[in-house]
């Protein structure tokens, strides 16, 4: 937005919309609040009377079991005895079952059957309290079975059981739906749907929370469900055939186990804000369009005067003083705008006419005419500038007149010295050079000898460490002649031991010789044995001090050959001790030369840099005295210069 018509008028229509907005949704939030309200205080209320009616139903049908089951006819009497039919029909009509009747304790019915298989009937007889069955079709219509056990002497001694049609429960939840679109129901200890509208759902035995496992798209119903079974009361909410549905429940007392829902659909409920909002946003559309043309005038009212001071501003702007400012008629701030833009225009070009009359008289060097005017507000610091910048000028060509003259006095003496100093320049820059060249050989010289050590300090390393290379082999040579000399003992021992089975076996041989010979003819070939076996352990004997005498020969050489490889490995080690000393000095050697080539070079760098200095030096004498010869012509233009300012 350019203009503060635009920003007027925007800001208008703006403020004019976001209100009515704001108003309509704030009239939206507590419409919907408040029927939110509603329903939690209306069907709340109405599902838990629901479930109290339900349950004072079915006290009914369980008192009168209960009476029943405590009577001396039940417990004496047979299921099918006659003088139970009477009574029995008579409990009947008077509560309103279907049929009740008499189970023994081992499931035979008054119908003749045995029931003792049925869930029901083992239910009630374990727990020793009343039950109802899960609903079902006894053929014609849909019914539970109520059953109250009969207990003597604290044994259970059979049940009594009375039938009742389920459509009483769809009768209730017919009247409690809300709406058109609203139902109520009822479910069971499992969840299934057993009191609704539709009859269908109850047959087909519907069921939201097995349902789910194959439909994920019902899990918000089967939630609530859920809730349901475990006896809560309260609210839920979820989506059900694209209508999102909310849904208060409570449990029902008594012996059944059961819960009731009033179901409702919130489009149905809200259908009256949906309305509300349709007609805020009409109001908005309406307000907004009657707004607009009331934002036209009022913008161009305001924008239409400060437009033409805009246009005359640009024109100041661009350094007009002579036009006229507009004139505005209204009585507002504008007039006041216009005024003002007026009397700022007059004064600037009353300053700008005399800023520009005694700046002419100093552009033409007539600084005789003193400035005596007094400017107004900030044009104050305007005059007081320009009084300043008149006498500072007129002070400075004085000083100027004065000192030309000064300088162009000095200029001829600075020309002489100027030229001194270029020719000393000349000479000390021919003996830098020749002492520049002298330190770069000696530079190069350091630099060869430097390079020498490095080599002679690497061929040192080398040796050294070739030389640990031998101290290694040596002393694993070391290592082998210890285990020699291990093995040559161990053998040794193996000797001594052949030595002495060679004794025990000659002792036995001749132990053999004597048993033989006084066994007489039948001994004479063990004789024969034993003097074989005699000869071997000599032979053995012989042989192994034989070889004993070699293998202590060997050791003996082992070990002065061990004594002489420990010398050598002492002898390498402090080889290679000196080898590591003679590096270590090599290496000082060679940072000692690096250290001193690296000073040579800073030496070499340092008389570059004076040499480069003082050929600078005498470029800038040479230009010095040229300079002050071109200041000394200069001098003398610059007083003519001056004579030409008129002045006091």
């Amino acid at each position: 937005m350019k203009s503060i018509k635009s920003k007027i008028q925007v800001s208008m229509l703006a403020v004019v919309l976001i209100g009515s907005i704001l108003i309509g949704v704030i009239t939206a939030f507590l419409n919907a609040r408040g029927i939110d309200d509603m329903m939690t205080k209306t069907v709340g209320p109405a599902a838990q009377m629901a479930a109290d009616a339900v349950e004072w139903r079915m006290e009914r049908y369980w008192t009168a079991l209960q009476e029943a089951a405590a009577s001396d006819i039940f417990r004496t009497s047979g299921p099918t005895a006659s003088e139970l039919v009477p009574v029995r029909e008579d409990i009947a009509q008077r509560n309103g079952f279907l049929y009740t009747g008499k189970m023994d304790a081992s499931g035979f019915s008054s119908t003749g059957y045995s029931y003792a298989n049925e869930d029901y009937f083992q239910q009630c007889k374990s727990s020793m309290k009343p039950y109802i069955s899960d609903i079902m079709n006894d053929g014609t219509q849909m019914v539970f079975l109520l059953e109250v056990p009969i207990v003597v002497n604290g044994r259970f001694a059979g049940v009594v059981y009375g039938g009742i049609a389920a459509d009483f429960l769809s009768d209730i939840v017919v009247n409690l739906a809300m709406g058109s679109d609203g139902v109520a129901y009822v479910l069971d200890r499992k969840g299934n749907v057993i009191g609704h509208r539709e009859a269908s759902i109850v047959e087909e035995g519907s069921n939201m929370i097995e349902a789910v496992k194959s439909d994920s798209s019902i899990s918000d119903v089967a939630a609530v469900n859920q809730r349901m079974i475990q006896k809560e009361t309260g609210f839920g909410a979820y989506k059900f055939y694209g209508d999102n549905k909310f849904v208060a429940f409570a449990p029902i007392g008594g012996n059944q186990e059961w819960s009731i829902a009033i179901e409702i659909s919130q489009r149905e409920f809200k259908s009256t804000l949906d309305q509300s909002i349709l007609l805020t946003v009409l109001v908005v559309v309406l307000v907004v369009l009657s707004t607009f043309p009331v934002a036209l005038k009022v913008g161009h009212s305001i924008s239409g005067p400060i437009q033409t001071c805009v246009n005359r501003l640009e024109q100041l702007a661009d350094g007009d003083l002579h036009t006229p400012t507009p004139v505005v008629k209204s009585r507002d701030e504008t007039a006041k705008l216009a005024k003002a833009l007026d009397t700022t225009v007059l004064r600037l070009n009353d300053v700008a006419q005399d800023v520009a009359h005694h700046l002419g008289l100093m552009g033409q060097g007539d600084f005789h005419e003193e400035i005596t005017r007094t400017y107004w507000g900030d044009f104050a610091q305007m005059g007081a500038s320009i009084q300043a910048i008149h006498r500072s000028l007129k002070e400075t060509l004085q000083q100027i007149r004065q000192s030309a003259e000064t300088v162009a006095a000095s200029a001829g003496q600075v020309s002489i010295g100027a030229q001194t100093l270029s020719q000393g320049a000349s000479e000390q820059s021919g003996a830098i050079l020749a002492l520049s060249d002298t330190a770069s050989d000696i530079e190069d010289n350091a630099k060869q000898t430097a390079s020498a050590a490095g080599e002679a300090g690497k061929f040192v390393e080398q040796a050294g460490a070739q030389l640990g290379v031998s101290v290694g082999y040596v002393k694993e040579l070391n290592t082998a002649m210890e285990k020699i000399s291990g093995s040559s003992a161990k053998i040794s021992k193996i000797i001594d031991t052949i030595e002495n089975i060679a004794f025990q076996t000659n002792i036995l041989a001749l132990n053999a010789a004597v048993e033989a010979a006084r066994a007489g003819v039948a001994g004479k070939g063990f004789a024969v044995v034993a003097d074989e076996v005699r000869n071997l352990a000599s032979k053995s004997d012989e042989a192994a001090k034989a070889t004993k005498e070699l293998i202590e020969s060997s050791i003996t050489a082992v070990a002065e050959g061990g004594e002489v490889v420990s010398r050598v490995t002492a002898s390498l080690d402090k080889t290679s001790s000196i080898a590591e000393n003679v590096t270590t000095k090599m290496n000082a050697v060679v940072s000692a030369v690096e250290s001193q080539t690296t000073s040579i070079s800073q030496i070499t760098e340092g008389i570059d840099q004076i040499s480069a200095v003082i050929q600078s030096t005498s470029a800038t004498s040479e230009e010095s005295a040229a300079t002050s010869h071109e200041l000394s012509n200069q001098s003398l233009l610059m007083k003519e210069l001056v004579r030409k300012f008129r002045l006091n």
